[in-house]
C-alpha cells in the first residue's frame, strides 16, 4: 500500500510536467493527413522516447551531477526555480514557439522527437522532477529506484494513450478546456517548484 502511495505521489508531478493534452494540437499538426495507424505508431514512438529519456535521467542523473561537482541541494533549488518559472508561464497561457511554427512534411517525423518528445514532453522540468524523485525513492533495488521507474512508466503510458487518441481528444476537448488544463498544471508546477526550491535551500544551509 505504501509503495502504491509512493508511486502515485511520484506520478502526479510527472504528469503535470509532461502535460500531454496540451501537446495534442502540435501532435495533430505534425500528423496532418495521416491515418489512424500512422497516428498510433507515432504515439507509441513518442511514448517510448519519453520513457527512455526519463529512465536515463533517473538512473544516471545523480552520478552526472556528482561528476560535475554539483550538490544535490543546489540542483534542487535551481530545479525548483525552473519549475516555478515554467509554471508561471503556463498560468499566463504562454505556449512554446514550436506550437505555432509551421513545418514541412519532410521534417515532421523529426519534429516528433524534437521538439515534441524533447523538450516539450520530457524536457528539463520533467528531468529535474525525475532526479529529485529518484533521490527520495525509498524502494531502491540494486541501485534501481523502483517506485520512480514505475511512475515514469505510468506517466509515459498516459502520454502514449493521450496521443494515440489525439483525434478524439482534439475533437472533444475545446480550446478553452486545453487552456484551463494547462493553467491548472502550471499551478501544480509552481507549488512543486516552491517546495523543491525551499527544500534545496534548507538542505544547503543545513536548516
Amino acid at each position: 500500500m505504501l509503495f502504491i502511495q509512493t508511486v502515485l505521489f511520484a506520478t502526479a508531478p510527472l504528469l503535470a510536467m509532461t502535460n500531454p493534452v496540451a501537446e495534442v494540437p502540435l501532435f495533430l499538426q505534425l500528423l496532418e493527413g495521416k491515418g489512424q495507424r500512422d497516428t498510433f505508431r507515432a504515439a507509441v514512438g513518442v511514448m517510448f522516447g519519453v520513457w527512455a529519456i526519463l529512465c536515463v535521467a533517473s538512473m544516471g542523473g545523480l552520478r552526472f551531477l556528482t561528476f560535475l561537482g554539483i550538490e544535490l541541494s543546489s540542483f534542487r533549488a535551481a530545479g525548483g526555480l525552473l519549475l516555478v518559472v515554467m509554471g508561471l508561464e503556463m498560468l499566463r497561457g504562454i505556449e512554446p514557439e514550436s506550437h505555432t511554427a509551421k513545418r514541412s512534411e519532410d521534417d515532421a517525423a523529426d519534429a516528433l522527437w524534437v521538439p515534441l518528445t524533447m523538450p516539450l514532453l520530457a524536457g528539463p522540468g520533467a528531468i529535474v522532477v525525475t532526479v529529485s524523485l529518484t533521490v527520495r525513492d525509498p524502494y531502491m533495488m540494486a541501485g534501481v529506484p523502483m517506485a520512480t521507474i514505475v511512475a515514469i512508466s505510468l506517466a509515459s503510458l498516459t502520454v502514449g494513450c493521450v496521443l494515440a487518441l489525439a483525434g478524439f481528444v482534439g475533437a472533444h476537448i475545446h480550446r478553452r478546456g486545453t487552456r484551463i488544463l494547462t493553467r491548472f498544471s502550471g499551478l501544480i508546477l509552481v507549488a512543486i517548484g516552491f517546495q523543491m526550491g525551499f527544500t534545496g535551500i534548507a538542505e544547503f544551509f543545513s536548516l
